[in-house]
């Protein structure tokens, strides 16, 4: 697509310049496919006049070259997913061994997963709500309930993060709702006196 974007929108780098000041959005470039005629698939520094079938192969075949250069021939294990795109999930203070990195993800930028795939930055929290008379809701993660790497706790919920799976939120009025299945410990806070 970044080619394709280069080939078709040529005619918005200004004279003497390298890059395009402005890029029309993705929408807009797959309204274009609809119209295999427009001038917007001709490149005028050429004196043919492509249309968008030449210029779809073309950016497929740059596309395949620019791979091949990256990541090596497609057998031998380059071109996996979760060798090209991962999550990193690191430790506040930046400690690599209570962090986890180069965790495969699925998504990318522009879909209901969104990541860098770089493992520098994306969605960590993921939930889904259910709006109506009862609200319901599926979330996860990355991480576990404690901040202390000493803990299961720590990091038990990052293969569910990774894999995409949710847990039901739950929304107790009181702690009869819980159970006793979901209850690991109680604090009671009573009124007291304060001294001064």
């Amino acid at each position: 697509m970044d080619r394709l974007a280069d080939l078709v929108w040529d005619e918005l780098v200004p004279p003497g310049e390298q890059g395009r000041v402005a890029t029309p959005g993705p929408a807009v470039l797959y309204e274009l496919l609809q119209y295999p005629e427009s001038e917007w698939w001709d490149d005028r520094r050429t004196t043919e006049v492509e249309r968008r079938d030449l210029v779809l192969a073309t950016s497929l075949r740059d596309a395949l070259r620019t791979v091949r250069d990256d990541l090596g021939p497609p057998d031998e294990g380059g071109w996996r997913w979760d060798e090209v795109r991962h999550a990193n999930i690191r430790h506040l203070l930046g400690f690599t061994a209570w962090s986890a990195l180069r965790l495969p993800v699925q998504g990318g930028p522009g879909n209901l997963n969104p990541s860098s795939g770089g493992g520098g930055h994306g969605a960590s929290w993921r939930m889904v709500v259910e709006l109506g008379p009862e609200v319901r809701a599926w979330s996860t993660y990355p991480g576990g309930q404690s901040g202390n790497p000493a803990s299961p706790w720590y990091d038990d919920r990052i293969a569910q993060w990774v894999d995409g799976e949710l847990d039901a939120v739950l929304f107790p009025v009181n702690p009869s709702q819980l159970g006793p299945a979901g209850v690991a410990g109680a604090l009671t806070l009573t009124a007291g006196r304060v001294d001064r």
